[in-house]
């Protein structure tokens, strides 16, 4: 692959990384087709994408998507400065991202930092996002969200911590994500701080809890994912089908405990 130009993030602003992809029936939300239809499962990832980069890009951060796409699929103009993932596993493609930002001249010693989430969590307060960024201004190191299920739904690195094997030798897409990825920092006598446990939307009880606490107004708002899901339930459908709400929010779970 050609190796692309550092994007021209401005010294001084708070980077977050944001791991996604472009909502493609098919290639999104797979674990939750069969409760959901391919197109629903599209247009669930495009709300929460929209919801999650709507909220951030009004915060105090730059906001960078890192795309997997496919060969030669273009990249996505919006959000801008937006990245192509390599190739390899997910911890192979989080290094790179972090080196690519990290390793520039552009950044003072002190800026040499940034946080990495994913799409599944379209309800991430930048409170919380800040928390990691105020973590290492702390002497944190490594700043990590725990997941439910054992993942987690945001890591922060400092130059140092890039040097340590944090993302080898790790099994993604497990729930023992957590457990070896601070394994991996103790052994590098690396500090950690931990946020406020989160839970990634994915699953269908996953998907049917958001709906109720953005319905009862407990979440912060996400106004194209309730505007969604609010027609799901609305629609008629005999019970089973994916236009009802026994079937949006009545499946069986399926566990992906890595939320990039």
């Amino acid at each position: 692959m050609t190796a692309q130009p550092t994007p021209q993030v401005p010294a001084g602003r708070k980077t977050v990384l944001l791991f996604t992809k472009p909502p493609v029936e098919g290639r999104v939300k797979t674990r939750l087709i069969g409760a959901l239809s391919a197109a629903q499962a599209a247009d669930l990832h495009a709300a929460f994408l929209g919801d999650l980069v709507e909220r951030l890009s009004g915060a105090d951060f730059e906001l960078v998507p890192v795309w997997a796409l496919e060969e030669g699929e273009p990249l996505p103009a919006v959000p801008p400065r937006g990245r192509r993932q390599v190739d390899g596993d997910l911890g192979a493609r989080m290094r790179h991202a972090f080196t690519e930002r990290l390793c520039t001249a552009l950044m003072e010693p002190a800026e040499q930092f940034a946080v990495a989430i994913g799409s599944d969590l379209p309800q991430l307060d930048p409170q919380r996002v800040e928390e990691a960024f105020r973590a290492f201004e702390a002497g944190a190191e490594v700043v990590l969200g725990p997941a439910v299920d054992g993942g987690y739904y945001l890591i922060g690195l400092g130059a140092v911590a890039l040097r340590a094997a944090v993302f080898e030798d790790i099994a993604w897409s497990t729930g023992a994500v957590l457990a070896q990825t601070l394994e991996r920092c103790r052994a590098a006598g690396l500090t950690v701080a931990l946020l406020t446990e989160e839970e990634d939307i994915d699953t269908i009880e996953g998907l049917g809890r958001l709906a109720a606490r953005l319905d009862a107004g407990e979440l912060p708002s996400c106004h194209r994912t309730s505007k969604l899901l609010a027609g799901w339930l609305r629609a008629p459908g005999p019970a089973g089908s994916p236009g009802s709400s026994g079937a949006v929010f009545g499946g069986a779970a399926v566990e992906d405990p890595c939320g990039f």
